[in-house]
């Protein structure tokens, strides 16, 4: 709890008074990592919120596991910066080097940047419009700088070691660095509503396709090694599994034995397996097929553009989607699945 009480003014500290805020980190040999891993967390809320409620939505069909890619995204992405910043930091600290403390400076300098970078996304999340390449590379020029100037800073603080204690700040000192904080959680705030709002607009699109509602139809080209096209349509009247998976996805290669083995077991009882290769532009439909030569098909594979993807809201690889013989979704099923979780769902829908 004292370390969420102190956050706005910690936070406020690093991105208006860093020397005095760095030097507190190194003298407390603590502090950095908290105010990070808080930051992260509130990031992952209020500019992630549309993925969160995604998952949620979702959360039968597999979307817990969403929910937790969501929270801990922030923190993967800030990890990178902050051992980065703390790497720099032992190297050039000398023989003052302490690299427990180091890694806190380095968490701490990492801030700006995530604060840069929040306030580009959520002012795309309020206007709504697609960045363009320069604004994006704008973003984290501006978010970059900002932080070395930061690890700059901490350098020179840990070369001063043993850190000296200095004065508390002022009152107006304090009042500005709480000002600055709460600032940058407005940021988060801001995010947050936009998002809301986009979601409270735009309940249908969130989560997989819905159980019961008639399957997008499609008609794809073959990659299989067969010509032509496959139409969804032209499979009504049987139980199909389709396998949204791609060959740069390891979990969707670790299914393709129990894929396989299973369709040729319900291939006659009624049960058509159909893989939605999911590649998209970085893999030709010439590669796929090539891949798919060395690893066996026994079932057709259609290569998708990211149109039938966009159809069925997938948001994960590997996606199961079970449609059922009157063209109905019967089942959605998310990430890796056991064969017996497939099986029956299979049968269920056999059973309709």
């Amino acid at each position: 709890m004292s370390s969420l009480r102190r956050f706005p003014r910690v936070l406020g500290d690093l991105l208006t008074a860093p020397d005095r805020a760095l030097g507190e980190i190194a003298v407390a040999e603590r502090g950095g990592f908290n105010v990070l891993v808080i930051w992260c967390l509130g990031a992952a809320v209020g500019l992630r919120f549309m993925d969160l409620a995604d998952a949620v939505v979702g959360f039968e069909a597999g979307g817990g596991l969403r929910v937790v890619s969501v929270l801990v995204g922030e923190l993967t992405q800030a990890i990178p910066v902050a051992l980065g910043a703390a790497l720099a930091i032992v190297v050039l600290a000398g023989s003052k080097r302490d690299p427990s403390v180091d890694l806190e400076l380095g968490c701490g300098a990492a801030i700006p940047f995530l604060v840069a970078r929040a306030v580009f996304r959520a002012g795309l999340i309020v206007v709504g419009h697609e960045p363009s390449i320069r604004a994006v590379q704008g973003s984290y020029g501006v978010a970059g700088a900002w932080t070395l100037i930061l690890v700059a800073l901490a350098i020179r603080t840990a070369r001063r070691r043993p850190s000296p204690r200095g004065q508390g700040p002022t009152p107006t000192q304090r009042l500005r660095s709480r000002a600055a904080g709460w600032a940058a959680i407005g940021v988060l705030l801001l995010a947050l509503t936009g998002s809301a709002l986009w979601t409270l607009r735009n309940p249908g699109a969130l989560g997989p396709v819905t159980r019961g509602a008639p399957a997008p139809d499609f008609t794809l080209p073959r990659v299989d090694g067969q010509e032509g096209t496959l139409s969804l349509s032209s499979l009504r009247g049987r139980v199909v599994v389709l396998d949204f998976w791609a060959t740069w996805c390891p979990p969707c290669l670790a299914s393709l034995p129990m894929m396989h083995a299973l369709s040729r077991e319900f291939e006659a009882q009624g049960v058509t397996f159909v893989g939605v290769d999911s590649d998209g532009p970085q893999t030709s439909p010439r590669e796929v097929t090539a891949f798919l030569a060395e690893h066996g098909a026994p079932y057709p594979v259609v290569y998708d553009d990211g149109i039938v993807n966009e159809r069925y809201r997938i948001r994960v690889l590997p996606t199961l989607v079970i449609v059922g013989k009157d063209g109905t979704v019967a089942r959605v099923l998310i990430g890796i699945t056991s064969k017996n979780t497939l099986v029956e769902a299979i049968q269920a829908a056999r059973a309709r």
